[in-house]
This record gives C-alpha cells, structure tokens and sequence, in this order.
C-alpha cells in the first residue's frame, strides 16, 4: 500500500537544500589577503631623554612612598636568626567588639588573632585582618568547647556560641567542629574557648582531631587546665600541635598584664612561647607601650604558624596562669 507522500517522491519531486555559505568564504578569503598585503604597523616613536626621567622620577616616588610606609606604618619584625626570643600572641574572643580590635590590629606586630564562630562581627574581622597584603594577620578559630563552669555557656554573649560538650556523641563533635569553621574560613589553626571540661575528655579530643587534620590545621592548646588531652590526641591523628604558654590577663590589670608579658619574653629567650590575651583596653595599653621596647630589646613577635614551623615545644611544663580565665569573663 502506497501513501500520497510516496507518490509525491515518484513524481520527482525533491526536498530543497541549505544554500552553501559561500558568502561566508568570500569574505574570509578578502580579510586573509587584507592581512597578507597590508604595510606593517609604524614603529613607535621613540622616548625622549625627557619623558624617561619623567618615568625614572614617578618610579623613584613610589620607592621612596613605599619606603616611607615601612618606617612609619609597617610591622615591626625580626628575622628568626637575629632575634634574641620570639614570641607570639593571640588575642581570643575577637569577633564581638570592633573598636578595641581596630586598636590591637593597628599595632606594627604580628598579633595572631582567635575568632569566635558565633560572634556578630567573625565574617567582618575576618575581612579586615587579609585586607592588607602587606600587613597580613594570622586567624584561627577559637572552637567553644564546655568549661566546668557550664553555666558560663548560657551568660551573656557566650549563649550565641555552639559549644562542643562532653556528653556529645563524636559525630555530633564532628559536625559542630566543621559548623564552626564553616563560619571561620579563613582560619589556619584552631584554639579552645574555655574548654576546662571537655579538653580533659580523651575521646572527644581525638573525635575532633581528624577533621583539622584534614583541613589542614594546626591546634593549639589554650591550656585552661592542666589535665587536657589535646595535644596527646593532636599527636595521635597527626595534627600539627603546640600549647599556650602564658595567659596575660588572668588578671585584667595593666600592671598584672605587663608583669605577664615581661614574663613571657623573659620565657622566649629560652625557647619560642606563645602567650594569650583578650580584647580590653589595659591589653590594647600595654601592648602599644611595650611590644616596641621588647623588638628594641631583641624579642620579635610572630605568627602561631611560624613558632610551630620552627618546632616550638609544646609547653605544658612552662604554663603559667593556668586556670581558666575565659570561664570567669
């Protein structure tokens, strides 16, 4: 049985086609042989003596621009090799003020700088501690985990926080840990907030430890008791570690944090150590007074990273002020 379409085809009938883009050609063909017979573009004329020193003069100003910075704004650092100590400083619990931690990041040192993951201001700082190439500032999360003081949780700017507590299951640990740094991305380390419960708890530590190991971490143990387990889990799964040393406000008055500080550096010309503080004025005070007179004495200031490249001790031994401050503020 045959359809009208196939009678259609017998009658000769034929299906019309694309035309081809000879256009198309013609006009490719035209631009190729304009490009093969076209003259060479003119040479560029040449600079005069003149308009080269120009160039050498605004060349000369931005040195001298730059240099200027330096002497007047720029860190103040030490090479490893020339410093007589070498201490770092973290300053915890950044994130919820924005005027004193303007203050502590205008200093001309290397301050490393602990962000808490629910504070109002941790995407903010975060921003404005890589804002300058120039003067980069080290961050890492300060991790809530639950003090023995566990009403302390609930108090104040402390009930926006997530804290890891000891009777979380370790995947619960885990997903906590991970939230945080979630909120803390630019981390490069990671430190306990308060913690005098849970860091004792050998199995919580070591139920975290993989994930900062597989985000590249380092850890640092805020030794807010003697008794924690941190870096003996860090140690197991293979996570770059190293202790506090030193707290600088356990009491928060000036000359308690100057008499802190002294000790610290006083500690550095034996070894490298890393001393903690907070965001307060007197902290702001006596870091602007004295930090100077220390890099004039020999003793330079770096990030937590460099002090573990250069294989700091963990520093149990050397703890002072070892109580949990972060629990009582």
């Amino acid at each position: 049985m045959t359809t009208g379409d196939d009678d259609g085809d017998r009658d000769g009938s034929t299906t019309p086609t694309a035309p081809r883009p000879w256009g198309l050609v013609v006009w490719t063909a035209i631009a190729c042989l304009g490009f093969a017979v076209a003259a060479p573009p003119p040479e560029p004329p040449a600079m005069t003596q003149e308009e080269i020193a120009a160039i050498q003069r605004g060349l000369d100003r931005i040195v001298e621009s730059t240099r200027s910075w330096q002497v007047e704004r720029g860190d103040l650092g030490l090479p490893w090799a020339r410093a007589d100590g070498h201490l770092a400083i973290v300053i915890d619990d950044v994130g919820r003020e924005l005027h004193l931690f303007e203050q502590l990041l205008d200093l001309r040192f290397a301050l490393s700088f602990s962000v808490l993951p629910g504070s109002v201001y941790a995407a903010g700082v975060q921003l404005r501690l890589v804002a300058d190439r120039r003067r980069p500032r080290e961050i890492l999360l300060h991790l809530p985990m639950e003090p023995q003081d566990t009403a302390q949780m609930h108090a104040g700017d402390e009930a926006t926080e997530a804290f890891l507590r000891h009777d979380d299951p370790p995947d619960v640990l885990r997903a906590k840990l991970e939230a945080a740094l979630e909120r803390v991305p630019m981390a490069v380390g990671t430190n306990n907030h308060m913690g005098s419960r849970l860091t004792p708890d050998c199995a919580a530590m070591a139920a975290i430890m993989p994930v900062v190991r597989e985000r590249g971490l380092f850890f640092l143990d805020s030794r807010t008791i003697a008794t924690s387990c941190a870096q003996r889990a860090a140690d197991e799964a293979g996570v770059p570690n190293l202790a506090r040393q030193v707290f600088l406000d356990d009491d928060p008055a000036p000359e308690a944090i100057a008499a802190q500080l002294e000790r610290a550096a006083t500690l550095a010309r034996s070894g490298p150590v890393v001393a903690i503080g907070h965001p307060s004025p007197a902290m702001v005070d006596v870091l602007r007074r004295r930090l100077p007179e220390l890099h004039a004495a020999g003793i330079g200031v770096y990030p937590v990273s460099t002090l573990l490249g250069r294989g700091a001790p963990g520093g149990g031994g050397a703890a002072t002020g070892s109580g949990d401050p972060e629990a009582a503020r």
